[in-house]
């Protein structure tokens, strides 16, 4: 069964990411110290991938500041996320790629170039070549 986000996470997620486009300080340090928290939480991740690619009735900046967040917590945590957490970013990175959105098509490639080629392997296909110094390819079987 694919993932859903809890609807009232869904709307904390939400107004925390348009609260973090304050130019409030004060506002700006709850933020950050809630995001902080947060992280504490794998499925905080599936929240954000979630605002990026699936709310397309949300503004471009606050789907793309979801995906900036993803793109930071999977530099600094990914290799602690779930395999559930970790796979699910993947596919939605994956379904998304092509978003109508040029910045959105932007922000899913920086989460996509931040995840390495070591991340995609096993999702599309790619192995290494035998006797090829190690290069990458298509496996087409």
């Amino acid at each position: 069964m694919e993932w859903q986000p809890d609807e009232q996470g869904l709307q904390q997620v939400l107004q925390l990411l348009k609260d973090s486009q304050s130019p409030n300080t004060a506002t700006q340090r709850a933020v950050q110290q809630k995001l902080e928290q947060l992280n504490q939480f794998p499925d905080f991740n599936n929240y954000l991938i979630f605002v990026l690619t699936r709310l397309k009735t949300e503004d471009e900046p606050t789907r793309s500041l979801s995906g900036l967040i993803l793109k930071n917590n999977v530099k600094a945590h990914y290799q602690n996320f779930p395999p559930a957490v970790a796979d699910f970013i993947k596919q939605e990175c994956l379904n998304n790629i092509g978003d109508p959105s040029p910045l959105i098509r932007a922000t899913i490639g920086e989460s996509v170039c931040v995840l390495g080629l070591g991340a995609w392997v096993g999702v599309l296909g790619l192995r290494g070549c035998a006797g090829s110094g190690g290069g990458w390819g298509l496996d087409m079987r």
